[in-house]
């Protein structure tokens, strides 16, 4: 409306991991200072694993393991096929990462991230990369990979980043179960959660 006082000048536009960092509550449902931050994190990244839009994969029985590292700590695997296709970098990869929009919740994570590592494989080729928050580290690095398909996402959240007594949850026994519209075929759907906190 004229006289508002309102134009283009106050627009400001945020990269992708800059928006998760002021506004992680769009993302995973809480704010920064929550100290359940770190198991919506799991949670959003896990369902988004388990529930992939159907252009994504086709409908299989959805493998996917999670670990619990440490307090800060996570990584998931999938049996979806590799997001670079033919495991080579994806073009729309963030910032020429191995993750794309399909693994938006898991870059989002990254966002919010020390490190994180991505291994994404497919027939025996596979691609490993690091990243510093969602920017990588340095370009993916090919391994001699597993058959089958597959793609794991390890992240360590940034303490430094969250409140003072933010922690994963160890009750996790809900991961992956389907809610509302998504629960069509829980049948195909499988979900193992291991906490690995207290080994050494």
């Amino acid at each position: 409306m004229p006289g508002d006082g309102y134009s283009d000048a106050d627009i400001e536009v945020l990269e992708f991991d800059e928006s998760v960092i002021r506004r992680p509550g769009m993302y995973f449902g809480v704010s920064l200072d929550d100290p359940r931050l770190p198991t919506s994190i799991v949670r959003v990244v896990v369902d988004h694993a388990v529930h992939p839009a159907p252009h994504l994969a086709a409908p299989h029985r959805t493998v996917v393991e999670v670990e619990i590292l440490g307090d800060l700590s996570f990584s998931i695997t999938d049996d979806r096929f590799c997001s670079a296709e033919r495991c080579r970098v994806p073009e729309h990869g963030y910032f020429g990462s191995l993750l794309g929009p399909d693994r938006w919740s898991s870059a989002a994570a990254a966002a919010l991230s020390r490190r994180t590592v991505v291994e994404v494989w497919q027939d025996g080729r596979g691609l490993r990369q690091e990243l510093a928050g969602m920017r990588p580290a340095g370009p993916p690095r090919h391994f001699t990979a597993p058959l089958g398909r597959g793609t794991t996402v390890m992240i360590e959240l940034d303490p430094d980043r969250l409140g003072a007594d933010a922690t994963i949850d160890t009750d996790l026994d809900a991961l992956g179960r389907c809610h509302g519209d998504d629960c069509v075929a829980e049948v195909l759907r499988g979900v193992t959660v291991k906490d690995r906190r207290g080994e050494r």
